[in-house]
């Protein structure tokens, strides 16, 4: 995974090599100097947070800055060498230096991005649902489903199905999966959006067809009453429909839940019991609350940004699955992958194009923040 953190980490390196850069860490430093010389002791108890990071991130820009003056050293000392064996020894060096700044780049954005209570969500729910295209939709839908649960293996995550509506073309209807695990929802989150196949479908050999899929993910919080609570919701019961026995058809199980305020909805009615059926759509209702506001936050950061969720429109795509020339384009990456089949694998090249999404996403958040005309009173603290 090395090659795909250095080649999409370089975009953060561009970033920090530019003069802007520069300026907003020499703020970063005279703020630290400035809190470090108040004589005030009570005043540095207080601020020791603020300090604590802004040392850190001084301390990993001296570090960056001076490993690439050292790069650039050895890059013109190879092109003045001459001898074979000094050429070989300056080449070792300077890969193991590029391979060093590589981790300091990671570490110095790190420190330089905001933290929000967001990033410490590692479970979500994901929704899956065949957009445009009929019958073949139906089943790319399936085919995406059964991607994403390899890859919740790849990832030794645990997946949970809550709902899987089979179509009796062999697809679904619509599914919803819990996905809990180390960083579920950070890298799942990618894969939000509208996916289209183009391939031949199995009833019509004559022409190309192309159909979507939409795919959501939505944070679970860790404590749902820290974003709904019983007060403001309208809870209503009613007897379930469908398969499910006798005590499902017969009984009050199924439960609707109506958010007051947002006047948003949600009906569960798959489990056996109500206790069980109330639980998840409470579950379902914090999750859809959780990312309106995560939303409502990122729009102050969202305005240059690519890595934008749409709709079912057809044209609203982020990735295209091209079975005819065995490629898989993302595009908000601009780049393709050769083999449809080693993509829907959901193992380590699925893995390769979410790590290099999550690069970007850093990349377009550290241009963000450096590029800010308030940045130096706006970012230099919102760490701490």
């Amino acid at each position: 995974m090395l090659w795909i953190q250095r080649r999409f980490l370089s975009r953060c390196a561009d970033l920090l090599r530019t003069e802007r850069a520069r300026t907003y860490f020499q703020l970063i430093s005279d703020k630290l100097k400035a809190l470090q010389n108040n004589g005030d002791d009570e005043s540095r108890i207080h601020n020791s947070a603020s300090i604590t990071h802004l040392e850190t991130v001084t301390t990993l820009a001296h570090t960056f800055y001076d490993k690439l003056e050292m790069l650039t050293q050895l890059d013109n000392l190879l092109k003045e060498e001459s001898d074979s064996e000094m050429q070989k020894i300056v080449k070792s060096d300077s890969e193991q230096l590029t391979e060093e700044l590589d981790n300091v780049v990671n570490e110095l954005t790190d420190a330089v991005i905001p933290v929000t209570e967001y990033d410490s969500l590692n479970n979500c729910q994901l929704e899956i649902t065949p957009g445009v295209g009929g019958i073949e939709a139906s089943l790319f839908a399936s085919e995406l489903a059964q991607m994403y649960h390899n890859y919740a293996q790849f990832m030794k995550w645990k997946w949970t199905p809550y709902q899987m509506d089979a179509s009796p073309s062999g697809g679904i209807r619509s599914a919803i999966v819990f996905v809990r695990g180390n960083e579920a929802f950070r890298m799942l989150r990618y894969e939000a959006g509208v996916h289209r196949v183009q391939r031949f479908p199995i009833t019509d050999k004559t022409r190309m067809h192309t159909s979507t899929s939409v795919v959501t993910v939505l944070p679970e919080p860790e404590k749902i009453e820290a974003c709904v609570t019983p007060a403001d919701v309208k809870v209503e019961t009613m007897r379930a429909s469908g398969p499910g026995g006798q005590n499902v058809n017969q009984r009050s199980t199924a439960v609707r839940l109506t958010h007051r305020e947002t006047g948003i909805t949600v009906h569960c009615m798959d489990e056996r019991t109500q206790y069980s059926n109330m639980e998840i759509a409470y579950k379902r209702l914090a999750a859809i609350l959780l990312q309106r506001k995560l939303d409502e936050t990122q729009k102050q950061y969202s305005s240059s940004r690519k890595l934008q969720v749409g709709t079912k429109a057809r044209a609203e795509k982020v990735r295209t699955y091209n079975f005819k020339d065995d490629q898989v384009t993302d595009h908000r990456l601009g780049k393709a992958w050769q083999g449809v089949a080693n993509v829907m694998k959901g193992n380590s090249v699925l893995d390769q194009i979410i790590q290099s999404l999550d690069e970007m996403s850093k990349a377009q958040y550290l241009k963000e923040i450096l590029s800010a005309e308030d940045y130096s009173t706006k970012h230099s603290s919102s760490n701490v």
